[in-house]
């Protein structure tokens, strides 16, 4: 992550790493549909891309994902370079992501590709390219749909080993078009990021002390169904700890700002989960549990603000990367609380009209708080919907020992 980044900052572009932590955890702790891409000729297989949830449930490789657009480019389908960094020994990446020889690449030339997930399928016709002169292996290609619908795209793909790095870089193209100029912004992009790696070897971080690390976090959240029965579909991170340098604060103590409450939580450990919920109550179930790290002093986070959830006769809620704030209006108390050390369980609406019912419910016990939001079309569902809530988050509390 370190180098992606590295290299977004010397081009100035406002790209860069995704949270490679966060995606495998993802990978490993959710139930995803089967997924199978298979080549024909069959011996064409070993030059399809690697599956990007098989790539991070892989505990034997490191990897990185990232965009960067094109130098001096604005961002788009056609000038962003999307790619992954995998390291390993040299010889487990040759004969998992390069294992051809020259004959296979010339019998190669051109096949087809049918991807299917779930009960989807896809066909796709690929064209190796010339490759450019890069690291120790390379080869390029050209993936388009088969039959090529009108306005359908098609993908250039660069694939680079270079020591213990293997590289997979992809450019959306006009299938039509010269691609040759994307193969070579691929190439410049791979360039930089070796240079990068080879110049400036990624220091290893020593985390924040935590009793809970996001691998555990979304294990224990993802082993307690939901109040409908569902599982949830996790996404887990740490906070990044310099979030707190940058977060704005809140302006008022009856503001609900995203950004500034998870800055003063940097360090911690976080679950965000959603729940399929019931179509016929028009429920969606949405969850948020964070382990604070053991630098977070009082008054915690969370306390504060359960305090304005409990006191404000309204509240103003800026969301995380939006630039307005909302309004809740209509917020009153309930009574079915959770317990804790610090809790809440309100009700509000918005002001869009619909007259929806937003249930919002939350605990702290030690350094784990729990919250979970969900959605009410009539003021008669509120209070067992409430209740239901409540429980769940009371659950969760038990199954993690407090």
């Amino acid at each position: 992550m370190a180098v992606i980044n590295a290299v977004a900052a010397r081009r100035n572009v406002p790209y860069g790493a995704q949270d490679s932590r966060s995606l495998r955890i993802g990978a490993t702790a959710n139930t995803w549909p089967a997924r199978t891409t298979v080549a024909t000729p069959g011996e064409c297989q070993p030059l399809v891309a690697k599956d990007p949830i098989d790539i991070a449930k892989d505990a034997g490789t490191s990897f990185a994902t990232g965009a960067l657009p094109i130098s001096g480019r604005s961002g788009g389908p056609t000038t962003t370079v999307m790619f992954t960094i995998r390291s390993a020994a040299k010889d487990v990446l040759a004969s998992s992501d390069f294992n051809y020889n020259d004959d296979l690449l010339a019998r190669c030339s051109q096949f087809d590709l049918q991807h299917t997930e779930g009960s989807n399928a896809s066909t796709y016709t690929v064209r190796l390219l010339p490759a450019p002169t890069i690291g120790e292996r390379s080869f390029a290609a050209v993936q388009t749909t088969k039959p090529r619908g009108p306005g359908d795209l098609g993908g250039a793909t660069l694939n680079v080993l270079a020591g213990t790095l293997s590289l997979a870089l992809s450019l959306s193209v006009t299938p039509d078009g010269d691609m040759q100029p994307a193969v070579e912004s691929m190439a410049g992009i791979a360039r930089d990021l070796l240079d990068e790696a080879a110049t400036n070897p990624p220091a290893v971080s020593t985390p924040t002390p935590n009793s809970r690390t996001p691998e555990q976090l979304a294990a224990l959240i993802q082993g307690i169904p939901g109040p409908d029965g569902s599982t949830a579909l996790v996404h887990a991170q740490l906070i990044p700890a310099e979030a707190a340098a940058s977060a704005p604060p809140s302006q008022t103590a009856c503001t609900l700002d995203d950004a500034a409450y998870l800055g003063a939580l940097g360090g911690s450990s976080m679950v965000q989960g959603t729940y399929s919920g019931s179509p016929a109550k028009k429920s969606f179930l949405t969850l948020r549990a964070v382990s604070m790290a053991g630098s977070i002093a009082t008054p915690y986070p969370f306390d504060t603000r359960a305090e304005a959830l409990r006191t404000c006769s309204s509240i103003t809620e800026k969301v995380l990367g939006g630039s307005q704030g909302r309004a809740w209006s209509s917020l009153r108390p309930l009574t079915a609380v959770p317990g804790g050390d610090a809790s809440y369980a309100v009700v509000y609406e918005f002001s869009d009209g619909t007259g929806q019912k937003h249930l919002a419910v939350g605990a702290r016990r030690g350094s784990l708080t729990i919250e979970v939001d969900d959605v009410r079309a009539t003021e008669a569902e509120v209070q067992p919907a409430a209740e239901a809530l409540a429980a769940f988050v009371n659950q969760i509390f038990a199954k993690s020992g407090l």
